[in-house]
This record gives C-alpha cells, sequence and structure tokens, in this order.
C-alpha cells in the first residue's frame, strides 16, 4: 500500500497540474487546482490509435494546448489510465482494452516538460479522486468501482490506496463471474466479469445469451447503449437480457464486498451513469449477504473522477519536490 497524503502544503495559492485520463475509448486532459477545479479541459478520442508513440505525442500536444489557452505552467503531471502498468518503467503493459503492447508514459513526458509525472491506474485515481472531490471521505473502506470499455475498481482503506506489488490491485473486472457461458475475456482468461457486463462485454454476452431466442438470420449487431435502451423501453426479450445481466452483476458486486468489506461503493462509467436502474439497482436484488452491504452510490463526479485523481497524485510529487528542496537548503 501507499499513503496519499491529505494534509496541507507549502504551495503558493496558485499552484496547479496537468491531468490526464487514458482509457481505451478517450484521452482526457486538464489544468487543475489543488481544490480540484478544473481550468480547462479537453477530450480526443484514442480508440483507433495503435501506435504508442501517437498516444505520447497526443497527450503532449494537448497539455501544451491546455497551457497556452490558460497562460498556466502545470508544476507537475499526473496520469490515470487503463492498466495493467508496469510503475518502475512508467508504461501501460498488454492492456486489453487497448490497441499497443506497451506505451511508455511518465519518462517520455518527463523528457518533454522537465517536471514531476506519477502515474497511477484509472481506478486507483478514481477513488482518489471520489475521496477528495467527491463526498467520500467519511468512508472507512471506500471502493470505486466503474462500468465503461472495461470494468475495473480501486480501492483506500482508512486514506490509504491499495496498489499492490506492482500497481495492479483490484483488477474486479478479471474476478470469476460465470462458467455457464464461460465468455473469453480480452485478457485471455475466461468467465471474467469484464466480458460480460463491460461496453464491450454486454454485446458479445447479448449475442451468446439471445442466440436460440432471436430466430433470424444474420442476428441483429447492437452496442451496448442500444441493448439497454431498448431494454429501458420495455423490451420483453431485452428486458430478460438485463435480469440474467443483473445476476452476473451480483456475482461481481458480491466478490467486491467479500474481497474489501467496504462501508461505500462508489458507481461510475456511462454504463451506470446512463442506466442506473438497470445496472446500479438491479445488480444490488442478485448480491449476497454473506458481509453487511455497504452504502451504494452514483459517482456525482460526470466521469471525471479518475481525471481528478490523477491530479491528486500530481499535487503529491509536487509537494514531494518542494520538501526535497527545503531539505537541501537547510543542508547547505
Amino acid at each position: 500500500m501507499s499513503n496519499e497524503s491529505t494534509s496541507s502544503s507549502t504551495m503558493d495559492d496558485h499552484a496547479y497540474v496537468a491531468a490526464v485520463d487514458l482509457g481505451a475509448t478517450n484521452l482526457r486532459a486538464g489544468i487543475i487546482d489543488e481544490e480540484g477545479k478544473i481550468l480547462e479541459f479537453s477530450q480526443k478520442e484514442v480508440k483507433d490509435l495503435t501506435s504508442a508513440a501517437d498516444i505520447q505525442l497526443l497527450i503532449s500536444d494537448m497539455i501544451l494546448d491546455l497551457s497556452r489557452s490558460t497562460g498556466i505552467t502545470p508544476k507537475a503531471i499526473g496520469i490515470s489510465t487503463a492498466g495493467p502498468v508496469d510503475l518502475k518503467t512508467g508504461s501501460v503493459v498488454g492492456s486489453p482494452n487497448m490497441k499497443c503492447e506497451r506505451i511508455f508514459l511518465t519518462g517520455p513526458l518527463q523528457e518533454r516538460f522537465s517536471i514531476p509525472v506519477r502515474m497511477i491506474t484509472d481506478c486507483k485515481a478514481g477513488v482518489l479522486g471520489e475521496y477528495h472531490f467527491g463526498g467520500a471521505k467519511n468512508a472507512a473502506t471506500l471502493v470505486y468501482l466503474t462500468f465503461s470499455t472495461g470494468i475495473g475498481a480501486g480501492v483506500l482503506d482508512r486514506g490509504r490506496l491499495l496498489c499492490g506489488s506492482n500497481g495492479n490491485a483490484s483488477e474486479a473486472g478479471h474476478f470469476l463471474v460465470d462458467t455457464t457461458w464461460n465468455l473469453p475475456c480480452g485478457c485471455g482468461g475466461f468467465g471474467h466479469w469484464e466480458a460480460y457486463a463491460s461496453g464491450t462485454g454486454i454485446p458479445n454476452f447479448f449475442r451468446v445469451w439471445s442466440d436460440d431466442r432471436i430466430d433470424c438470420d444474420p442476428k441483429p449487431s447492437m452496442n451496448a447503449g442500444q441493448i439497454l435502451y431498448a431494454a429501458e423501453h420495455g423490451s420483453p426479450l431485452f428486458c430478460e437480457f438485463t435480469d440474467e445481466l443483473a445476476k452476473i452483476n451480483g456475482r461481481g458486486l458480491s466478490s467486491v464486498v467479500a474481497a474489501y468489506n467496504p462501508d461505500l461503493i462508489v458507481l461510475d462509467g456511462p454504463i451506470v451513469r446512463n442506466y442506473p436502474a438497470l445496472i446500479a439497482k438491479k445488480m444490488t436484488e442478485y448480491t449476497d449477504h454473506y458481509l453487511t452491504t455497504p452504502e451504494i452510490r452514483i459517482s456525482a463526479l460526470e466521469g471525471k473522477a479518475p481525471l481528478l485523481g490523477a491530479s491528486v497524485s500530481a499535487f503529491k510529487a509536487v509537494r514531494m519536490k518542494e520538501s526535497a528542496g527545503l531539505m537541501q537548503k537547510r543542508e547547505r
């Protein structure tokens, strides 16, 4: 575990950092102050980028554009990224939802901007964002659980971030939730939560589940939003499917509760935010009660929790740099 300090620092009142949230579909960036105010924000699609160099260049260009438009030179850069990550080399390695095998991030950005750069997986950034800016500071054990292109979780226990041996703890999307359909996951495994209930998993799960229920050829091709929209509007086939999906989600949520014993779970991601009744509410109906059921609520940060959490890591880097500078002065 590593400790993300919440104490005050010696930074001036107008310190800003650049924060980056790299996902499988979108890249978001912002200039953010220590109170979590996003002064400038930018978003671009990355789903078609297949070169690590192109992703590195896009991140650099977005930070430069934000700096120019605000007239602010950030003191550090915080990166939230889909995992897995290798923190020793500052890279994303073999992400099942990205097209690049390895993307080096911290080194190239430090070389380009000559300021501290800190990297963290997106859900760990998300839980930091919720803790610091989402009204979750009263939680003893907080879980941030997101449903987007993939599924992931971040855990804070009494203010301390659960990181694991190399920064990849709490990969909830790869919890085993099914052996009936045994659907393949992008990571190479089978029966993982992400393969059924993520933005990429729902269409494949629906196709397999409905194979003997839809009597036409070729079968209709639908994305997750279209499937959930049809259920929301009462189509019997799709309503039946979301009941089956809720059972899968209930197993995953039960595993989260059993693994981390949280008192608060914050749900996020477009799948949850756009269809709260079908996803958030229905999954709780199929959650076991081996442990006390925690409070469950949907994020109010409009999808920006990971970006804000990345800024927390960046400000920690600024404090560490300033503390090191003060110590050097005292030694002289």
